[in-house]
């Protein structure tokens, strides 16, 4: 028998987490638990904003050795989103037949219970029941350097009076070969494809695929490389969150990206490096128009960053980059600085904090022009 909990507070409000689990043998987990996130009720890239209170989300939930070769979980959700109300359960099954395959299959069903009102029609929300099934597969053969994974998932919603109904497909894949100490070949796909009958519902489509090869040699890595290509198609729907800049300001794109990241040890604490990226797509911008008259407008975009990290001490680094961002389709060319601090944890991961002085990012997914300021960033290393 175990506890856990952590309790903070801040402008947005009070956020805990407490949970007791129980666990009889290694391989079987029991848990019944509490959390509170205050983030979640301020956040400005919601569109089903808080009315009422937040009172948190009850979870409860259980895994079990089955045998050698498989295990089970379940879970209850109970949430308490102010006069939005979900109780959804969690079933799955885990399959390992050998040390390199294992295939997860997961099954849920809920109902979202809404009392609040639409303004734009001044009746009740419906409320509406949720089916979801979902399937996994992943590959690791350590010998050949191969790593796969592929998950599928298809939701199903079904409102009382039919306003809610929509179907929705995620597909999520990637992989990765090393065939050597020294290169690495990348690949990514994810997809979300929403069919709804209209009413509340938006549709949405979000197809995001990439392939590319990474140079860090094992042994002499002064030079280190990084070289990509992307393709992204982002159509969210009025008012939908667009998933490429995470907020609901940025224009619908359908893009073709390729960069190029490469860096060089001059000396043990010092290293240069530079980037080129180029973004060749069209966008359409949400305005009130219908989509389908909505026009697509060329978008050609060219990134260059000048880098240089200062290894200030055994666990510390410096980061220094100079940036510009050109589009030649309306012929206008912004410039900027950024600065951060990075602190090495571990051999794979660094964590760091900076300043962006330039009003855009590395990132030519990201169309709306709104990065100057602080950050935080994570880096994972091989």
């Amino acid at each position: 028998m175990g506890a856990e909990g952590e309790i903070s507070y801040g402008t947005r409000g009070i956020g805990g987490l407490a949970t007791i689990t129980y666990e009889p043998t290694v391989e079987d987990h029991y848990y019944i638990g509490y959390r509170l996130d205050p983030d979640r009720a301020f956040s400005l890239d919601r569109s089903d904003a808080l009315e009422g209170i937040d009172r948190g989300t009850v979870v409860g939930g259980v895994r079990k050795r089955l045998g050698d070769l498989a295990s089970a979980y379940a879970e209850n959700n109970y949430d308490l989103f102010g006069r939005r109300r979900s109780l959804a359960q969690t079933y799955g099954v885990v399959y390992t037949p050998d040390a390199m395959w294992t295939v997860d299959g997961g099954l849920e069903v809920g109902r979202v219970m809404d009392d609040r009102i639409n303004a734009g029609t001044g009746k009740q929300y419906a409320d509406f029941d949720r089916y979801a099934g979902s399937l996994a597969l992943g590959y690791n053969d350590e010998e050949l350097g191969l790593k796969a994974r592929i998950r599928g998932e298809a939701r199903f919603e079904r409102s009382d009076d039919e306003t809610r109904n929509r179907n929705t497909y995620l597909l999520s894949t990637g992989g990765s070969w090393q065939h050597d100490e020294s290169g690495r070949l990348l690949a990514n796909v994810d997809a979300v494809i929403s069919d709804s009958d209209g009413g509340t519902f938006y549709d949405g489509d979000y197809v995001e695929a990439s392939v590319g090869y990474a140079y860090r040699p094992a042994y002499e890595d002064r030079l280190n490389a990084l070289l990509r290509y992307t393709f992204l198609y982002d159509l969210p729907g009025h008012d939908q969150i667009a998933s490429a800049t995470g907020t609901t300001a940025g224009p619908l794109q359908r893009s073709h990206i390729v960069s190029a990241d490469v860096t060089y040890d001059i000396l043990p604490w010092l290293s240069i490096g530079g980037k080129y990226g180029a973004r060749i797509g069209q966008i359409r911008y949400r305005d009130n128009l219908d989509e389908e008259e909505a026009a697509w407008q060329d978008s050609i975009a060219h990134l260059g960053v000048i880098r240089t990290d200062l290894h200030i001490v055994k666990n510390w680094d410096a980061l220094l980059e100079g940036r510009a961002f050109y589009t030649p389709e309306i012929k206008t060319a912004d410039f900027g600085f950024l600065a951060a601090l990075y602190r090495h944890v571990g051999n794979n991961f660094k964590v760091g904090a900076g300043y962006n002085f330039g009003r855009f990012s590395d990132d030519l997914r990201d169309l709306t022009l709104d990065d100057r300021g602080p950050f935080l960033n994570v880096v994972g290393k091989f």
